[in-house]
């Protein structure tokens, strides 16, 4: 692996005290979801008192999204499903740059997520037109289909669209103060 990716995947895995962090707070969560008032005051206390990496990490429902498209196209296959999971976290790298602004980090997620909703719309309507497929859905279900594909890359380039508009409005800003 070269370089440069080997770093981007490193950036992207969680450190350790952050990881150890979220795995305390995961198992107060268990508790308290079986009814474990005590569990549930020591979660809201212990969040409270957590770094916003932490915070970040835990209410981070996007990238849950992500992960779920990502078993859905993967389809079981380990191998895939890594791939995936690392080239999202490389994307994220090279899309965001270096010292991207909070705003940047936003879209470069939204990016990254219509990027694996569009590529899994395209993984579906592979498979539906198949000519070796047997068990293929419906036309109107496939029509629907491709409708929600439609969209999904709508919505990519609309993505990709407006980072390219903040990154253009960032440089064109005076720098400096008055």
């Amino acid at each position: 692996m070269p370089e440069a990716k080997r770093g981007a995947l490193e950036r992207h895995r969680i450190p350790a005290e952050v990881r150890e962090s979220l795995e305390e707070l995961r198992n107060l969560s268990s508790k308290a979801e079986g009814g474990d008032k005590d569990a549930k005051r020591e979660l809201r206390r212990k969040l409270n008192e957590a770094s916003p990496g932490v915070v970040a990490r835990a209410s981070d429902v996007g990238r849950r999204a992500q992960h779920m498209l990502i078993r859905a196209a993967s389809a079981g296959d380990p191998l895939t499903h890594d791939a995936l999971s690392g080239r999202l976290d490389m994307m994220r790298e090279e899309i965001a740059g270096e010292n991207p602004t909070p705003l940047e980090v936003l879209l470069t997620e939204r990016v990254v997520s219509c990027w694996m909703l569009v590529t899994l719309f395209e993984f579906l309507m592979a498979g539906q037109l198949n000519v070796d497929t047997k068990d293929r859905a419906p036309l109107s279900y496939t029509l629907k289909m491709l409708r929600w594909q439609e969209s999904a890359n709508r919505q990519y380039l609309a993505a990709i669209r407006e980072l390219a508009r903040v990154r253009k409005l960032q440089a064109n800003m005076p720098t400096g103060s008055l």
